[in-house]
């Protein structure tokens, strides 16, 4: 028999708390999740990556037998004045608002308490666009010629972003200059200097849990149970969307579906907690696999222009 040495902890074997839930299909994933009353919402999404938004026809839905509303992003500026929320930038509406910006941004949203109905209505919806130039390429960004937003509106996240409030006419998120020594004097006088251009494609952070949502929304609170990294965060930014204090959003997060970074900040909570809000009752969104690559990039493709010193 091994004697245990008091406070010796390698080579022990210590089994993780959830484990047994785990294995055995017991544990609860917000995927999972089910709320008395839960309505599910489904996603009509933009066509077009940069357009004014001419006009949206979400009769046929509403007329679906089972979907109890359809909700565009002018209901919700009712409801909210400012809808626009990010972690870097306050960029992204709840629901399109007068214009769209990528293929697969949100522009309607159906609720239903079956998930086949609102799928089945948001085919239905129709919205007709004025296209736009678009860009494709961060270098062509770079040079300004389309804009992806008209003004630069900083979180209160990054303090390094704050003094480009307010600033117009160009699609450069971070701009700074790095000042050591004398770099001119120092290619002059190198024996070889490199040059080279590296491009990186755009990154997914593939969980098998997808992006989901619960909000329940009661008596001027609400409560979000989510598949995030970063509840506090999503406590803040909910909070500061409605206009409430913090105490009264409560977030929830369950057994987690792995994440690996890209469930950080908020994603599909602030259009629970509205729809739940605008419903008055549990709201649900999730979405699938393949609405996750096209329309979530955690890291987006990037090019560098490097100069090296021998």
């Amino acid at each position: 028999m091994t004697e245990t040495v008091p406070g010796k902890q390698i080579g022990r074997s210590v089994p993780r708390l959830e484990a047994r839930a785990k294995v055995s299909g017991r544990a609860e994933y917000t995927h999972t999740m089910r709320l008395p009353g839960m309505l599910t919402a489904k996603i009509f999404r933009s066509t077009v990556p940069h357009g004014h938004i001419k006009s949206i026809d979400v009769a046929a839905a509403r007329a679906v037998r089972g979907v109890f509303a359809v909700y565009t992003g002018e209901d919700i500026r009712h409801a909210i004045p400012d809808p626009y929320y990010g972690p870097a930038f306050h960029d992204q509406p709840i629901l399109a608002l007068d214009k769209v910006h990528y293929v697969g941004e949100p522009v309607a949203a159906v609720l239903a308490a079956d998930p086949h109905v609102a799928d089945q209505a948001v085919q239905l919806i129709a919205a007709e666009y004025e296209e736009l130039p678009a860009v494709f390429d961060e270098v062509e960004a770079a040079e300004d010629k389309v804009l992806v937003h008209e003004e630069l509106k900083p979180a209160s996240t990054f303090a390094d972003l704050k003094h480009l409030k307010g600033r117009k006419g160009t699609n450069c998120a971070l701009d700074f200059k790095l000042r050591r020594g004398d770099a001119d004097k120092a290619f002059a006088s190198a024996a070889h200097v490199f040059e080279h251009s590296f491009k990186t494609q755009k990154v997914l952070h593939l969980s098998f849990e997808p992006l989901v949502s619960i909000a329940d929304y009661r008596d001027g609170s609400v409560t979000v149970y989510t598949a995030s990294q970063g509840p506090s965060f999503v406590r803040t930014e909910i909070a500061r969307l409605l206009g409430w204090p913090e105490n009264r959003v409560r977030i929830k997060v369950p057994y987690l579906g792995g994440g690996y970074g890209s469930k950080l900040y908020i994603k599909m909570e602030a259009l629970a907690v509205e729809m739940s809000v605008l419903a008055r009752l549990p709201v649900k969104v999730s979405l699938t696999m393949e609405v996750v690559f096209y329309s979530i990039s955690k890291h987006i493709t990037t090019c560098y222009n490097m100069s090296c010193l021998n």
